[in-house]
């Protein structure tokens, strides 16, 4: 896709996700689909949720829109998008009315299970290094694991749209400035980045509207395959750097705290104020102040999945979450606030 072109259609999905946002902020509050805040919520002010409805229509209408427009609409697309969009349903209902967890997971699983049957290359995630029997229930729950942990990681203004726009940002300078990953990416990274950028003009703080399990699921499940897409296109172990590099920060923070939560026989679906960035909002950060930290922490990994893991694969995975630890320890010892929470 030729750079004019790119903008343009950046441009035209960026207002149509502003403005449509911007309707369901008015939409939702009359239907009373309203977040209220308890003891363990980062903001006091109920607020409408299921803003993501804009974002998901948004991103899949000009990812299949404009494959269509260009005669390279195929059946793995509309499948992933359908996929995408399914998944997405199912999250608008739960955030209307609770679905049991085993449900939820079920129908996720069953996506992802289908993702991989059209993601997986011929030879393999590992080119052949690892056979395919043991690489898909690798790949699947990891890619199951990324879907959640998408939705656990949605705690406070912002924080979605700016991991969601550096990953996809990532994603797309891979593929055009060091001439890696994979190009088929392009094109819907482009659209995922677009979305959310207008959405969160109205989510930063202090922010109108909740993006909601609506939208933080099924972009879970978008990133996850263009992760694996790209990790797959990419020769020899710089593409799994990469893999881990862009979403090094969600990556670690769920999983870590994920793993302390299950060590002390707590419930892992149940929600808690224990993730990082939250100490952070607890400790004197605003939603703010925390957010500009993750951006430039992955402006960082970025430059690291760019320039360094090319040729130092390794190196650069553990610089990278070296980096993502320190600023951990600087969430849970505190900062200066910027702004009050909401």
């Amino acid at each position: 896709m030729q750079l004019l072109t790119a903008l343009i259609l950046f441009g035209v999905l960026f207002v149509v996700s502003l403005v449509g946002t911007r309707l369901l902020i008015t939409l939702l509050t009359r239907r009373a689909v309203i977040d209220v805040p308890n003891e363990r919520s980062s903001h006091v002010v109920p607020k409408p949720r299921g803003g993501g409805i804009a974002v998901v229509t948004v991103m899949l209408a000009g990812w299949i829109g404009w494959l269509a427009l260009q005669g390279n609409l195929d059946g793995k697309s509309l499948l992933l998008a359908g996929l995408t969009a399914g998944l997405a349903v199912l999250s608008f209902i739960d955030d209307l009315k609770s679905l049991p967890a085993r449900l939820r997971l079920l129908v996720q699983a069953v996506a992802v299970a289908a993702g991989l049957l059209v993601t997986i290359p011929d030879a393999g995630f590992s080119n052949g290094l690892i056979p395919v029997w043991i690489e898909l229930p690798i790949a699947g729950f990891a890619w199951l694991w990324f879907v959640n942990l998408f939705n656990f990681m949605d705690g406070i203004d912002g924080i979605t749209g700016v991991e969601t726009i550096s990953i996809g940002s990532g994603l797309i300078a891979l593929s055009l400035v060091s001439g890696g990953g994979a190009l088929a990416v392009q094109l819907p990274a482009l659209a995922m980045v677009a979305a959310i950028a207008g959405f969160l003009v109205w989510n930063w703080q202090p922010s109108k509207i909740f993006i909601g399990d609506v939208a933080s699921i099924p972009l879970g499940f978008f990133a996850g395959w263009m992760l694996l897409e790209t990790g797959a296109a990419s020769d020899g172990s710089s593409g799994w750097a990469v893999v881990l590099l862009l979403p090094g920060y969600y990556l670690f923070d769920a999983t870590f705290t994920l793993v302390k939560r299950g060590l002390r026989r707590e419930n892992i679906f149940e929600a808690h104020r224990q993730h990082f960035y939250q100490q952070a909002t607890q400790q004197g950060f605003s939603h703010a102040g925390a957010c500009l930290a993750i951006m430039a922490l992955n402006i960082g990994l970025i430059a690291l999945a760019l320039f360094v893991a090319p040729v130092y694969p390794v190196f650069s995975v553990v610089a990278g979450f070296a980096a993502i630890v320190l600023l951990c320890l600087v969430f849970r010892r505190g900062g200066i606030s910027t702004r009050a929470a909401v």
